[in-house]
């Protein structure tokens, strides 16, 4: 890299610097530190000179600087970045430049810095369990791990816990080093019956084991149809409504049935245990409402199971029938229809 040096300012200056002048930080650097270069620079001269200080390993420059060193002394930095190289002994080589130096025979240095080796964490995952080891789908099942550090640094470390390659939890894990410690994560096994993929995974580093989820029995109902006994019936009039109701799962339960007119409940069965596959039809009393009806039959706590009928009762017909007599013996009956004879006073028999 060209570098634009000030002029000397008068001839028959000696800029130096000498190995004994350079020093580092810190002093016991590891593999992968950035190790800060200090060197002193020594100006034989009553004038400020403007001098290039640069840094080399080997033949590559890693860093330089640029100071105005006044008589009789300056110090200059350069920064080292270690990362990539292995543990061992590497020597730093210093040299300084100036425009009108009468004497480049004292214008480099070296100093020997040893790095020794990055202290790191070594996270290992010791084991892996499932308990119970074959779970009963809608249970809760643990997770557990053992992860300890065989390396020579302490370590936080995040560790995931998944299913089928699908987190379903992290935690963060602080671990001294050369211990060992044990995670768990409690495990949501609803809806999950069937094989899976447990893992626990600490950056790259996995543990995984199958892990199959048992069937569990369940009830499982259907309300397959509702209908009513009269299906015009009536504002005000009672009739009843019916529902089938069957268990199309494996296991037995009690249940109550539960009759709402829209959301109102009306009416509910008295509780009874259905066996697999047993189906019943229930009944309640409604007393038909005015306008639309939505007759709704449910599963207490299945929400699922449910089912409904709409109906819209009529209005209630009425009737005024009165009686106006126009001739004797002759009525006509209001708002009816026919027409009645009423019989007179019996007649008296002549005497005799």
């Amino acid at each position: 890299m060209p570098l634009v040096l000030s002029p000397v300012q008068s001839a028959g200056y000696d800029v130096s610097v000498a190995d004994k002048d350079i020093t580092f930080n810190p002093k016991a650097p590891s593999s992968g530190d950035t190790v800060e270069i200090n060197v002193t620079v020594r100006n034989v001269g009553p004038t400020a000179e403007t001098v290039t200080v640069a840094f080399y390993h080997g033949a590559t420059m890693f860093d330089y600087d640029v100071k105005p060193v006044v008589p009789a002394v300056a110090i200059a930095k350069g920064y080292w970045n270690t990362t990539g190289l292995p543990p061992g002994t590497y020597k730093v080589n210093v040299t300084v430049s100036a425009s009108g130096d009468t004497n480049n025979s004292n214008n480099n240095a070296s100093i020997s810095i040893f790095l020794k080796k990055m202290p790191l964490p070594i996270i290992v995952i010791e084991s892996l369990q499932v308990y119970p080891l074959i779970p009963v789908d809608g249970s809760s099942a643990a997770i557990n791990g053992t992860v300890r550090n065989d390396g020579d640094a302490n370590a936080s470390v995040e560790v995931n816990f998944l299913i089928d390659n699908v987190s379903i939890g992290k935690t963060l894990l602080k671990l001294d080093m050369g211990n060992k410690k044990n995670v768990t994560f409690a495990w949501d096994t609803s809806s999950k019956e069937g094989k899976h993929e447990v893992a626990i995974t600490i950056g790259t580093t996995k543990k995984a084991m199958p892990v199959t989820v048992a069937h569990k029995p369940r009830a499982i109902f259907e309300v397959t149809k509702v209908w009513i006994s009269d299906k015009r019936p009536y504002t005000g009039r009672e009739v009843r409504v019916y529902a089938e109701v069957v268990n199309i799962g494996d296991d037995s339960e009690d249940i109550v049935v539960v009759f709402k007119d829209n959301t109102r409940t009306y009416a509910q069965s008295k509780s009874k245990v259905y066996a697999p596959g047993e189906n019943h039809t229930v009944s309640a009393a409604w007393t038909a409402k005015k306008g639309d009806n939505v007759l709704r039959v449910e599963v207490q706590d299945h929400p699922e199971a449910s089912n409904f009928y709409t109906v819209k009762p009529i209005n209630q017909g009425s009737s005024a029938c009165g009686f106006s007599v126009m001739a004797p013996g002759m009525a006509i009956i209001a708002g009816c229809v026919g027409v009645v004879k009423l019989k007179g006073p019996r007649r008296q028999r002549p005497a005799a």
